[in-house]
């Protein structure tokens, strides 16, 4: 596979794919680092922690090493300044108008052992190791280690910014955050989803789409409060338009025009902000939920008349604090023209996040690693040029996308069904 920058398609290949690939989905899970995920998976040809990876805090050594539970006794911390630790450095911060600083991927443990929140408090000396550890991929998430082995593992896809869950979100639908460089407030979100809408300069993926090519759904199982779906803040998309997971399956044996479809997971308890009882992954709710959901989302397009046209990307919105041995690179910031009023650091998103696992899946691929460098921008890459779309961002202009990875033959030895 390729490795880092990927070749650009003449326009006879361009052409030829677009005839192969009509439908692109994306699912979108959250808070888990590539390695924790994929490290210790036995996966031939990976690039991934081995306990040579260590972290340091308090006079104890943390290698990377096996048996991640699945779910944390504390939620790891991952918000901009969290970040910046965990990538640069015990005690390092980001200075206002300063470059971003040197990045060694040595501040994992420090920060996890200083992290804490209203309800779980600050994890025990006993439990700072397992920022550093990395699950039984097989075992814990069946359906996503079928995937990645059966279709291609890309080990170089990246968050969008070295930050948390919504403003990663939105470089998903937007390939910016409108400067959003932390997580709203409570009264922010509250304007979004349900005044004006959270706007980007330059408009979402879904205005140049247009209405009636694009189709968001969205896990309603679980707790009320974590069914409302993040893409429901975009200005433009109303709640009453998103449906239900469980109409997918039907929906896609019928008439789909839709050339994008996005899927969301449900969240959880995030009253209690324990988050159990969702389908995100996140660290405090377990694996089963999203493996399970990306079961359905599979076996839905697997089994439908649209498997043989279409693209599915699974991916997640950021690493959730844990350990990544990869460092993020520079990267382009959007220069959208976002002003400074959501900005509270003064980030200039010019250095990709940590990096996240993706799986790419469609019956046009070879199963196998994929190194090209990708963020959550090559989603909108790939819709853009493979639709003939202008970018919205210098982000996704500049990004690559996963079209090189379509091949001329199609694969007759996909799985029909994944248990789940």
């Amino acid at each position: 596979m390729a490795d880092n920058e990927q070749k650009t398609l003449g326009p006879q290949a361009l052409a030829a794919i677009r005839a192969r690939i009509q439908h692109v989905f994306v699912l979108m899970l959250e808070n888990r680092s590539f390695d924790h995920m994929f490290a210790r998976s036995g996966i031939p040809g990976i690039r991934a922690a081995t306990p040579s990876n260590v972290n340091s805090y308090n006079g104890a050594d943390y290698p990377f090493q096996g048996n991640a539970p699945g779910q944390m006794p504390t939620d790891p911390g991952h918000e901009f300044e969290d970040v910046v630790e965990q990538l640069c450095g015990q005690g390092v911060t980001y200075q206002r108008g300063e470059p971003y600083p040197p990045i060694n991927n040595s501040g994992f443990a420090a920060n996890y052992a200083t992290s804490t929140t209203e309800n779980t408090g600050l994890p025990t000396s006993q439990e700072i190791d397992l920022i550093m550890r990395g699950i039984d991929t097989k075992n814990q998430t069946p359906a996503l280690y079928q995937l990645a082995t059966e279709f291609v593992l890309c080990d170089a896809w990246h968050s969008s910014l070295p930050g948390p869950t919504w403003p990663n979100r939105y470089f998903i639908h937007g390939a910016s955050s409108a400067g959003l460089d932390h997580s709203p407030s409570e009264a922010d979100l509250l304007e979004w989803e349900s005044v004006s809408g959270f706007t980007y300069p330059k408009g979402s993926i879904f205005d140049a789409l247009g209405s009636g090519k694009y189709r968001l759904y969205h896990d309603e199982t679980g707790p009320v409060p974590g069914r409302v779906p993040q893409v429901s803040s975009l200005k433009g998309i109303s709640f009453f338009e998103i449906r239900n997971l469980s109409e997918l399956e039907g929906d896609l044996k019928g008439e789909y025009p839709y050339r994008y479809t996005f899927i969301e997971p449900t969240y959880g308890d995030i009253i209690n902000d324990t988050y159990e009882n969702g389908s995100s992954q996140h660290p405090m709710d377990g694996f089963d939920g999203g493996d399970q959901l990306a079961a359905k989302v599979y076996n839905a397009l697997r089994n439908s008349p649209l498997w043989e046209k279409s693209l599915l990307i699974i991916t997640y919105d950021e690493h959730g604090g844990f350990y990544d041995s990869v460092s993020p690179e520079a990267a382009p910031p959007p220069n959208d023209g976002a002003g400074a009023s959501l900005n509270a650091h003064g980030f200039d998103f010019s250095v990709y996040g940590v990096r996240v696992p993706a799986i790419i899946v469609s019956p046009w691929v070879v199963k196998g690693v994929d190194h090209t460098r990708y963020d959550h921008s090559s989603v909108l890459a790939t819709i853009e040029r493979l639709f003939d779309i202008s970018p919205l961002t210098d982000r996704d202009k500049n990004a690559n996308d996963v079209l090189s990875l379509i091949t001329s033959e199609r694969r007759e030895d996909c799985m029909e069904r994944i248990p789940g």
